[in-house]
């Protein structure tokens, strides 16, 4: 039991920039300029202002591209809401990687991250969140499930552990952690909450980390349950 959530958490915890193969990084850079993009575009948009309307006030992170100050967990919320708005976001195995995983890492690692910090944990938590597609036999909007308010949650404490550099134990919790708290209903399609799953998927992705940072303990069988 556990083996799938150690080993995510492992694999997570322990990419470089150095380890990736060619092409990679390229191809990271192609995801972060789609959602940077997107994020600018949703910024006006009546469900990112909602949103944004409820920030706490702090200086953690950016959100509203520097618009707003506020804690790095709703920083992320706010900008995957905003990535999403509009739906024109990139897509990878039925869901949206970017629009959650460069909000929740942009939050995080705002304060110190380099270029290849940031490279690094967006790959570990597309590679977490592809693989993890991978094995859904019954595919999650068939089941009435949204794909990236589910994996997005997971996809999202992986980078934001490899952000922060979490040990294998720890970012195993925060795996398990984010998968108790992922969400997404295909209901909601067509309205507002659909683009607002994307942000909680991300907003769960930080706290997941900081919470397994701080000593939160999980199930280390919790992905394969």
């Amino acid at each position: 039991m556990g083996e799938l959530t150690r080993s995510a958490g492992r694999f997570a915890a322990e990419l470089r920039y150095h380890d990736l193969p060619p092409g990679a990084a390229a191809t990271a850079m192609t995801g972060i300029a789609d959602c940077v993009s997107v994020i600018l575009l949703g910024l006006e948009e009546p469900v990112t202002s909602i949103v944004a309307a409820g920030a706490p006030r702090g200086d953690a992170a950016s959100a509203l591209w520097g618009k707003l100050r506020t804690s790095a967990d709703y920083a992320a919320l706010i900008n995957a809401t905003s990535a999403h708005s509009l739906d024109f976001d990139d897509t990878r195995g039925g869901s949206h990687p970017s629009a959650v995983l460069f909000p929740a890492i942009l939050a995080v690692g705002e304060p110190f991250a380099s270029g290849q910090d940031i490279l690094a944990a967006y790959i570990a938590g597309y590679e977490i969140w592809c693989e993890l597609v991978s094995r859904d036999r019954d595919k999650h909007h068939v089941k009435g499930f949204h794909p990236s308010g589910i994996f997005g949650a997971i996809g999202a404490a992986a980078a934001c552990a490899n952000l922060l550099r979490l040990d294998a134990q720890q970012t195993s919790a925060a795996l398990a952690i984010a998968a108790s708290m992922s969400a997404g209903l295909v209901a909601n399609f067509g309205t507002m909450t659909k683009p607002y799953q994307l942000g909680r998927a991300a907003q769960t992705g930080v706290l997941a980390a900081q919470m397994a940072a701080r000593g939160m303990t999980a199930g280390v069988g919790a992905i394969e349950h």
